[in-house]
């Protein structure tokens, strides 16, 4: 049997399986990046940090959360923000924790809301939808 022909096949049957790995893999990344397991999991996060900075800045302050939100229902607590899906069940629901500085408060329940603000007056920051005419 020729050995430079089956070495050319096995050449040809391996490049073959590395590509159908490679695409394999690229679809399951793209179905996890687009997921709204992610999405919740990015929002929650961003909100976690907005409410961090909002409290270093000196004086009242209103932050408006640049992206769409209108898909998710969220529920802010002292302790924790809390982001979901209506109709979801609890245990898909994400949850972060907040430690913020002793003696502020945090409020606030949206559900599908067209865009979300935060708000500190004082040391209590309140979420809430965010009016037409503000930034």
């Amino acid at each position: 049997m020729n050995t430079k022909a089956v070495s050319v096949l096995l050449l040809i049957f391996e490049v073959m399986v590395v590509l159908l790995v490679g695409y394999i893999a690229f679809s399951i990344a793209q179905g996890y990046a687009s997921s709204e397991t992610v999405q919740k999991i990015n929002l929650a996060e961003d909100l976690r940090l907005m409410l961090h900075t909002v409290t270093g800045v000196p004086g009242d302050a209103l932050v408006q959360y640049p992206h769409d939100v209108s898909h998710f229902n969220f529920i802010l607590t002292p302790n924790s923000i809390t982001v979901f899906i209506p109709g979801e069940p609890e245990p898909n629901w994400v949850l972060r924790t907040l430690y913020l500085p002793v003696g502020y408060a945090a409020e606030g329940t949206l559900e599908q809301p067209a865009s979300l603000c935060l708000e500190k007056k004082a040391k209590t920051i309140t979420m809430h939808a965010c009016a037409e005419n503000q930034p």
